[in-house]
C-alpha cells in the first residue's frame, strides 16, 4: 500500500469522526428546541401554586417549566470590562505579544514571544424573576445561559524594541431589569419555590435566555441544521476519499 492510499484512508477517517462529532452536536441541539416545546409556560402564580400543591403531595416536584419576566436581584455583579450591573457575564481575553529580534546582517526578523486566551463565566447565586403576577427565584447553577454582547474590541500597543501586544476582548452580560426567560425545574429550597437544574439528571437542559423562547429556538434549530449540513460535507469528502484510496489500491 502507497503512501497516498494510507493519506486518503487516514484523510477520510478524520472527516468521518468530524462527521459524527457534528451529528451529535446538532442533535443535542436539537434536544433543546424539543425541551422548550415540551415544557409549559407558566405565570410566578402558576408556579407558586404547583410547589405548594408539590409539598403537599398533589403534584410533582422537579418538573420542566418555563418562566419569563424581569430580572431582579439583590445582589448583582458588575461586568468587568463594560461595569454593567447584571447577574451574569462571560468575558473573553484573548492576548497575543510579538517581538522583532536583531538579525546577524542586522535586519529583523518576527518572533512569536506569548499567546493566551483567558475565558471565563460568572454568576450570582440567586436571582429572581418577576412578572404581573409576582415572582419567583432562579438557581442559576449549571445553566446554559444566551448572553447579550456587550463589548467586542480590538487593542494594540506598541512596546520597546519593536514589539507589539495584541489584544481581542468580548463580554457579554445578562443585565440587571433586562426580560428573560427561563427553562428549568420546579424545585423547592428550604419551602421555598425555586427554578433550577434538575436535581438527579444533571445533564436535561436548563437555559437561561435574554431571547424569548421563538427567537432562541430559531437561532438553535439554525446552528443544528449548519451542522448538519457541514456533517453531510464531512460525510461526502470521508466517502469520495476512501474511493480514491481504493482505485489507488
Amino acid at each position: 500500500m502507497n503512501p497516498l492510499t494510507i493519506g486518503l484512508i487516514i484523510f477520510g477517517l478524520v472527516l468521518f469522526v468530524i462527521a459524527g462529532v457534528a451529528v451529535a452536536v446538532a442533535w443535542r441541539r436539537e434536544g433543546k428546541v424539543l425541551a422548550m416545546r415540551d415544557a409549559p409556560t407558566l405565570s410566578t402564580a402558576e408556579l407558586l401554586d404547583r410547589h405548594r400543591t408539590g409539598m403537599t403531595g398533589f403534584s410533582q416536584l422537579g418538573e420542566a417549566v418555563e418562566v419569563v419576566g424581569t430580572i431582579e436581584c439583590e445582589h448583582p455583579l458588575a461586568a468587568p470590562f463594560s461595569e454593567t450591573i447584571c447577574v451574569a457575564y462571560r468575558y473573553r481575553v484573548n492576548e497575543s505579544t510579538d517581538q522583532r529580534l536583531p538579525t546577524p546582517d542586522g535586519g529583523s526578523q518576527r518572533d512569536f514571544a506569548f499567546s493566551g486566551l483567558d475565558d471565563y463565566e460568572r454568576h450570582v447565586p440567586r436571582f429572581y424573576v418577576r412578572d404581573a403576577s409576582g415572582r419567583i427565584a432562579i438557581d442559576p447553577k449549571g445553566a446554559t445561559f444566551d448572553l447579550i454582547e456587550k463589548v467586542a474590541r480590538y487593542e494594540a500597543y506598541t512596546g520597546l524594541a519593536g514589539s507589539e501586544r495584541q489584544i481581542w476582548r468580548e463580554e457579554y452580560v445578562l443585565p440587571l431589569g433586562n426580560r428573560v426567560y427561563v427553562l428549568g425545574y420546579l424545585l423547592s429550597d428550604q419551602d421555598e419555590a425555586i427554578i433550577g437544574r434538575h436535581p438527579l439528571e444533571k445533564d436535561r437542559h436548563f437555559l437561561i435566555s435574554h431571547r424569548d423562547e421563538d427567537s432562541l429556538s430559531s437561532k438553535v434549530r439554525t446552528q443544528a441544521y449548519m451542522l448538519y449540513g457541514g456533517a453531510l460535507l464531512a460525510l461526502g469528502g470521508a466517502i469520495a476519499a476512501w474511493i480514491a484510496a481504493a482505485l489507488l489500491w
